[in-house]
């Protein structure tokens, strides 16, 4: 994880720490210029706070943190120029140029994502939606395409789950469940319309809830079980479509599926073994003899 997204996402940090957070993520490049002094007079603090700073975000001091700010800007500026996540291909791109610019995004995004995405939140969801008896997928708009998706790998393999259309259903089966379901929040941005209704509905019917959305998304959204991030580069309304976003969060819920099955292997295995009879391909099925001609293999057995 970059400095950037380390400073963002650092926990328990004091006023003045968060006051130098806040300078430091607003010189960013600039901050190369800056001795400690001048950078704890620009933040309105001692350089002892500075020290102390550093300490909490894990570097050995302000030298090193200048190191991880050129860093960071660097590899930033690299992604930048390989690709333009929101506007990844232009007027009259031949068909070559837009397989590779997509290409392009999707593995900036992955890349990104994955520099994310902390293992031990992700662990944490796989082994809560295991003891869950339900999980309840909510989400609006094109992710309810990966939502449903995931929604059915879950039953796939014997978890019982849920993931409604429409802000009406989802309510009722927020209303309908109990500390005995979990539930999977899915909203890039964090200002989903529905997460206002049911965040308040899902807290006083004490079911533990994850977020799946950028850092931003939980800094709106605080206090939920877990949150697993996703790539933050894709603009709300600046872009062609969602490109990014997209395969992120599909990303994120086949990553988190993969755990699950991880965690609980010989449960769903034997699911899936029993399953298959009744939902595999018909011509995939052992053919089904009518009575008929059943009668007539035995009678042939008999003589």
């Amino acid at each position: 994880m970059d400095i950037m997204r380390r400073i963002e996402n650092a926990r328990g940090l004091t006023p003045t720490e968060q006051q130098l957070a806040s300078t430091a993520r607003s010189l960013g490049p600039r901050l190369q210029g800056y001795s400690i002094k001048e950078f704890a007079v620009a933040a309105h603090v001692s350089i002892p706070s500075v020290h102390r700073f550093c300490k909490k975000i894990g570097l050995e001091g302000f030298k090193e943190l200048k190191v991880e700010f050129a860093r960071a800007q660097a590899l930033r500026e690299r992604r930048s120029a390989a690709v333009d996540i929101n506007f990844p291909f232009l007027q009259d791109d031949d068909a070559e140029t837009v397989l590779e610019s997509i290409s392009a995004v999707y593995e900036s995004t992955l890349r990104d994502t994955r520099e994310l995405l902390d293992p031990a939140a992700m662990d944490r969801t796989a082994g809560l939606f295991n003891q869950a008896g339900v999980v309840d997928i909510y989400t609006q708009s094109h992710n309810l395409y990966p939502a449903q998706m995931f929604c059915n790998r879950l039953l796939s393999c014997g978890h019982a789950a849920t993931c409604h259309e429409g802000l009406e259903r989802q309510t009722w089966s927020a209303l309908a469940s109990d500390a005995s379901h979990a539930a999977l929040l899915i909203s890039y941005s964090g200002l989903g319309p529905n997460l206002a209704t049911l965040l308040p509905i899902l807290a006083d019917r004490k079911v533990p809830a994850v977020l799946i959305g950028t850092p931003r998304a939980e800094r709106l959204n605080p206090g939920l079980a877990a949150y697993l991030h996703v790539s933050d580069q894709e603009s709300l309304q600046d872009r062609i479509t969602q490109f990014a976003s997209h395969i992120a969060v599909q990303y994120v819920l086949d990553s988190l599926f993969g755990c699950m099955l991880a965690l609980d292997w010989e449960r769903g295995s034997d699911f899936l073994s029993r399953s298959l009879p009744h939902t595999s391909l018909p011509a995939l099925q052992p053919p089904r003899l009518s009575p008929a001609e059943y009668a007539g293999i035995m009678m042939n057995r008999m003589r």
